[in-house]
Formats: C-alpha cells, structure tokens, sequence
C-alpha cells in the first residue's frame, strides 16, 4: 500500500483560514451591500429624473391653459349675470298685473246704483310673488246699502275668480252714511265700502323636496 505525505496541509490550512476570515466575509459583504445601494441610488435617480421630465411638462401645458382657464371662467361670471338678469326680468314680465282688463270687468259687474270712488292695486315688484292687492271703494245707494255693498263684493269676486287662478275679498271697510241720493226719482240711503280682494295670479313656485334618508337599524 502506497504511502502519501502531504506536505501542504500547513499551506492549505491557511489558504482555508484566510477564505473563511470574518473580516473578509464581512468586507465581501460590505461591498456587496454598497454595490446594492449604488445600484438602487441609480434607479431612484431616474425615476426622479423622469418625474422630473413629466412634472415640467405638465408645468408648461398649465401655463398655456391657466389664462384660457382664467377667461372662460370671467365669461362664465358675465354669462351667469346676464342670464339672471334675463330670469328676473322674465319673472317681472310674468308677474305683471294689467289692471285695464280687471277695470273693464268691474265696470261691467258693478250696478249703476253703485258709485266708485277709487280703484287701486297694489302688485309686487318681486318676481317671485304670485299674489296681488286689488282695493276698491265706492258708495252704494239702495233700501239696504250695506246689503247691496256685499252683493258687489260676491258679484266682483265671483267675476275676477274666472279671469285668475284664485280670489278672496274681505270688507276694509263698511259704514252706513248719512248722504242720501237720488236714484230713479228716489231718494235711497248710502253706505260707503272698501273691498280688498287678493287675486292670485300664479301658482307658487313649490320646492323640490329634500329626500330622505333612511337609516338601518341592526338588531342587536
């Protein structure tokens, strides 16, 4: 049997001890991890790079349209004036009340034993309102004078109740008077009246209901 000697086993020894020294693993590993940090320094400075390059873009496309943006929006401001403006003077149109009409119908639903003294109406400059003030007062001259006063009021009433949507009337005034006319060849009593009739002359503009919400009980 042949018979080996190894006469570097001292050689290789240290040739594994120097492989396996924790100062030159930890140095290996050291510059593994900067090698890693480098590496990732490089990525992260060209997606900021890219950013970077997409951020200025945008930066110049904000400047060619923030003035555009600036103006429609002043447009936008003149265009919502006038179309308010356009809406009030609509709702004043609508709410106008012609007062020649409503004289012509109580001339011709006032008897001729009745005297007017003074028609007047009173209509609101809002818009919005949808109810108008007709007073009128006279001196009625019959047997009973306050009895033929109420007999104009229903008969009025009644009359402008077909022209507008709705009507009520109500007595300011009813006073008996010592002034006596001559009416037909008789003379008659007086009585002195003020009507106010509130006429409405459109619907009322009714909100849109606020929804609710329902909330969910658990059981417990």
């Amino acid at each position: 049997m042949p018979l080996h000697v190894n006469l570097y086993h001292e050689v290789q020894r240290q040739d594994r001890a120097r492989r396996r020294d924790p100062l030159r693993l930890g140095m290996l590993a050291i510059l593994v991890i900067a090698v890693g940090f480098i590496a990732y320094y490089f990525v992260e400075l060209e997606q900021c790079h890219a950013v970077a390059t997409v951020f200025g873009g945008l930066q110049d496309d904000w400047s060619r349209i923030d003035p555009k943006c600036k103006a429609a929006k002043a447009r936008q401001d003149e265009l919502d004036d006038q179309i308010k403006a356009s809406d009030q003077l609509k709702k004043n149109v609508e709410s106008r009340f012609y007062l020649a009409p409503v004289l012509g119908e109580i001339l011709r639903t006032v008897p001729q034993n009745v005297q007017l003294l003074h028609v007047a109406v009173d209509a609101p400059a809002d818009g919005d309102a949808t109810t108008s003030l007709l007073t009128v007062s006279g001196i009625s001259s019959a047997a009973e004078p306050r009895r033929e006063a109420e007999t104009v009021r229903t008969a009025l009433e009644a009359k402008l109740g077909t022209e507008f949507k709705k009507v009520t009337s109500v007595f300011k005034a009813l006073d008996d008077s010592d002034q006596l006319v001559t009416f037909n060849g008789h003379p008659l009593p007086t009585a002195t009246f003020t009507i106010e009739f509130e006429i409405q002359v459109r619907d009322p503009i009714v909100a849109a209901p606020t929804p609710v919400r329902r909330q969910r009980i658990a059981a417990e």
